[in-house]
């Protein structure tokens, strides 16, 4: 059976990342990345096909997609592209790494990648267009909203409720029961233990920082 094209929006850092799950994923082939500029050239040797302008055109000859711009605050972007995609037709496929475990009593969202090492544990729940990055955990039952980034080492555990759009920085935990509002930042390393009913706040060390 041959493998399943993607079309990449975005070719930066997480680009890159993506195609290297991508390559050890059976079942998908990436076609070629689109950028938000025209420029000519390559991302790890796949060809950069055109600009967001060439969507419409592109998706009806490879109708699955994969946003592949990074979050490192808000998720505006991410958001943007995903639903410029789906108005294009776009599909957009469940990715998970061949060196990550998905528990098979999970439901994940489409669109969203598991990426190497991470851990999704029993009764998770995770929206639309996320992303799960490298050893990240999300224990049993936690629930996880649409366009969310879950940062490298990230610890999510059991029963926490994350909404949509949040950023969790790299190596932050989120204890057990907790709940987080829409569109909230957890600084990297941070350590949360009390509910965040703000949306769109920023949270260092457990600081309330904006």
């Amino acid at each position: 059976m041959s493998n399943t094209p993607i079309l990449f929006l975005g070719g930066g850092g997480h680009c890159r990342a993506l195609i290297d799950v991508i390559e050890q994923t059976s079942g998908f082939t990436v076609a070629g990345i689109i950028e938000a500029q025209p420029r000519n050239g390559q991302v790890l040797g796949y060809p950069i096909l055109g600009t967001d302008a060439d969507l419409p055109g592109l998706v009806q000859k490879i109708p699955h997609c994969l946003i592949s711009v990074g979050q490192v605050k808000q998720a505006d972007l991410r958001m943007k592209l995903f639903e410029l995609a789906l108005k294009a037709g776009a599909q957009f496929p469940l990715v998970i790494s061949p060196k990550a475990y998905v528990s098979a009593h999970a439901e994940i969202g489409e669109g969203t990648v598991i990426m190497h090492q991470a851990m999704v544990n029993v009764g998770v729940r995770i929206g639309q267009n996320c992303i799960i990055n490298s050893q990240a955990l999300i224990e049993h039952d936690a629930q996880i909203g649409h366009h969310c980034h879950i940062s490298t080492g990230a610890r999510i555990n059991g029963d926490v409720r994350i909404g949509n759009g949040c950023l969790i920085g790299s190596g932050a935990v989120i204890k057990q029961g907790i709940t987080l509002a829409d569109n909230v930042i957890i600084g990297a390393g941070a350590l949360i233990l009390k509910d965040i009913s703000r949306p769109g706040c920023y949270v260092e060390q457990g600081r309330l920082l904006a």
